[in-house]
């Protein structure tokens, strides 16, 4: 279990224009959550669509979430797409396919992804000294003689520890590039440098801490490695290849920022929001210390359901609190916003062996290289940046992620070849994962119709032309004649389900 080190976000100055909110800071956590001391001990009986919806909206309803967005994944297409509540209260905007969630801590995957892609061309070995491939050196204190490796970073046991009080949050994107918040943080000449708070105890590779700035360093490594910006890496070697066209690292980058989900967190009369109460967070300005791996939340927080249950002021909407879009210096760690169907075709590569819809971005050798518990004399779980857990009984591969008014979901069963997303706009972890296993009840038993049987009679034949045609005539959409999954319905498409009939 992760301990979570939380603490007083400071002003320091590093000479850029941007605004530090300081709301923000005092309630950050960026990481992964275990579910295990919640009540999920027994699989729900979702067995049909309306079933489903119908659990979801009252996992909203019940709980006061703003916003929910689900897909599903099953073999190599989007199966399910869903959408629920509100993107933003006040200007009354609903969830729908184009909103983009802040991704936090599955951001990571996509990090990790990028520079799997640079492994693959042959540019480092897992096992390599990062030093050989920057510009400076990053040296444990502690332990100067042990180097840090790839794979270190990749499984979180570099020795790097998060040192909260100097990664700052800006209302916005920050305006400190990347290369200088890593160099700072690390360099011992380097403003934020910090012997004692920025790195632990342990010898690199001996331990497991979790890391948002050794995933900040991969982000430069793969700058360094490649060439190129690592917004543009990504760009053009991952969201393009998979035509992940609502997907971007930068609030700046988004045309219309009404589109972009806003965060909200529950506070209590006493301004302490069920993010801190629910997560195992330690604050001195908070009244209690709720560590999760407690029976309950009650043995250790004492004002837990008079805040966070269901009678609880978090149940009264008007304790919901909205906060601005905010961006942060190691933003490889966690800033990416996409929308669930991009996400989920991101997704459907680790499903398929590294391709989607024709297109691969990872060779099969290297997914199941990324799927490989790494350590597991330190972490029985710890993959390549991905983990495994066991939720009712499934075993689940993927990532997850909290951050203010963000709770994100990407797990995937590879006994089912089943895939599911989640992604909300506030932070209320139960409710997220009964969501979550809904949908993998749902998808276990649900019969899907394939792309093409439009009519959905199991055959693909001139009724489903006629249909398609159609579709094309009026511009309609449906996910049944999108034969070739660029969400538009076209003559394209009419040309395929014709050679799929022909053959």
């Amino acid at each position: 279990m992760l301990n979570i080190f939380y603490s007083f976000i400071i002003y320091f100055t590093i000479g850029l224009a941007s605004f530090q909110s300081d709301d923000l800071a005092e309630k950050r956590i960026r990481k992964d959550i275990t579910y295990n001391s919640f009540d999920t001990n027994e699989r729900l009986s979702v067995r049909d669509e309306q079933e489903l919806v119908n659990f979801i909206d009252s996992r909203l309803q019940i709980n006061n979430i703003p916003g929910v967005s689900v897909a599903v994944v099953k073999d190599d297409r989007i199966v399910l797409e869903k959408y629920f509540g509100l993107s933003n209260i006040n200007q009354d905007i609903s969830v729908n396919e184009n909103t983009k969630f802040i991704l936090s801590s599955v951001s990571k995957t996509v990090t990790a992804t990028a520079l799997m892609q640079l492994f693959e061309q042959g540019l480092f070995g897992l096992d390599d000294d990062i030093n050989d491939y920057l510009s400076f050196r990053v040296i444990h204190p502690d332990h100067p003689q042990v180097p840090i490796t790839f794979k270190m970073l990749l499984t979180h046991t570099s020795g790097i520890k998060d040192n909260w009080s100097v990664m700052t949050y800006y209302d916005g994107d920050s305006s400190y590039e990347l290369s200088s918040y890593v160099y700072d943080y690390f360099h011992p000449q380097g403003s934020l440098y910090n012997p004692n708070l920025n790195f632990n105890n342990s010898s690199p590779g001996a331990t497991f801490e979790y890391s948002n700035n050794a995933v900040a360093l991969i982000g430069l490594l793969i700058e360094q490695l490649s060439g190129d910006s690592f917004n543009n890496y990504c760009r053009q070697n991952i969201f393009e290849p998979l035509d992940m066209n609502d997907t971007f690292w930068f609030l700046s980058e988004i045309e219309n920022l009404s589109e972009v989900a806003h965060p909200y967190r529950w506070v209590s009369s006493s301004q302490n929001s069920c993010f801190e109460i629910g997560c195992g967070v330690y604050a001195d300005n908070l009244p209690c210390y709720c560590d999760i791996d407690c029976a309950s939340f009650e043995d250790c927080c004492f004002d837990y359901q008079s805040v966070c249950g269901e009678l609880g002021t978090g149940a009264d909407p008007s304790n919901l609190v909205e906060n601005n879009h905010y961006g942060y210096s190691d933003y490889p760690s966690g800033q990416l916003r996409s929308t669930s169907r991009d996400l989920a075709k991101f997704m459907a590569t680790f499903l398929n062996s590294g391709v989607y819809n024709g297109t691969r971005i990872l060779n099969n050798s290297t997914v199941e290289l990324m799927k490989t518990i790494q350590n597991p004399s330190i972490s029985t779980s710890q993959a390549l940046m991905w983990y495994y857990k066991n939720e009712l009984g499934r075993d689940l591969f993927g990532h997850n992620g909290g951050d203010v008014g963000s709770l994100t979901e990407m797990f995937m069963s590879f006994e089912d070849n089943i895939g599911v997303i989640v992604l909300t706009n506030t932070d209320h972890y139960s409710a997220t994962i009964e969501i979550e296993n809904a949908l993998f009840d749902f998808a276990e038993t649900a019969t899907f119709s394939s792309v093409g049987d439009i009519n959905s009679d199991t055959l693909i034949n001139i009724q489903d032309v006629i249909l398609l045609v159609n579709l094309v005539l009026n511009q309609n959409y449906n996910n049944l004649a999108d034969i070739n999954l660029d969400q538009v319905i076209d003559i394209l498409d009419v040309v395929q389900i014709v050679n799929i009939i022909l053959n």
